[in-house]
């Protein structure tokens, strides 16, 4: 299988985008806003606001925590969301790489360079990520595979709560 190698970089804007975004404060925040704010918690936002600092969501992109535990995920295109500067934003340029595949390969590198609370993951420190990929064929197929996978997690995870509801709901009905 062929493998070649790309640098993270926002030199190689040919390829990537690489940038953080801008602090949001907290008297910021809109109760029922419309666009999502991402911090270091890239997988819950911290809040909604009504105003965009990335205008363009025509592709996906693959977030990333700066300041926190070390939390990679994926934001699938046309889903506009507000980056805090807690907060990375990656982007492919290219169809050689797939966005997903991307993201699962940043989380993998991020834990081998040991990105924490304590050993920040910069943009400066991301942007100098090597990595290799397999063929975009290969990577759609590990993805559809993932993909399958989270579906069925996701379908198990809403198995759980439900039972979880009906487990409280018969005890609060006898210790009442």
């Amino acid at each position: 299988m062929p493998r070649w190698t790309h640098k993270l970089s926002l030199d190689d804007c040919t390829k990537f985008l690489v940038l953080i975004g801008q602090r949001v404060l907290n008297k910021e925040l809109i109760e029922n806003g419309n666009i999502p704010v991402y911090s270091a918690n890239v997988f819950e936002p911290f809040g909604y606001v009504n105003k965009l600092l990335i205008q363009d969501f025509s592709v996906d992109s693959v977030l990333w925590g700066i300041d926190g535990d070390w939390l990679v995920s994926f934001m699938p295109k046309d889903n506009p969301f507000y980056p805090t500067d807690h907060c990375g934003v990656l982007r492919c340029k290219t169809d050689q790489v797939n966005p997903r595949y991307l993201a699962h390969l940043l989380e993998s590198e991020g834990k081998k360079m040991g990105f924490s609370r304590n050993y920040r993951a910069s943009i400066d420190r991301v942007k100098g990520i090597t990595f290799s990929v397999p063929d975009i064929t290969e990577q759609n197929k590990v993805v559809a595979e993932v993909r399958e996978i989270e579906v069925k997690i996701a379908d198990a995870e809403k198995q759980l709560k439900a039972l979880q509801g009906k487990t409280a709901e018969i005890l609060n009905k006898y210790l009442r």
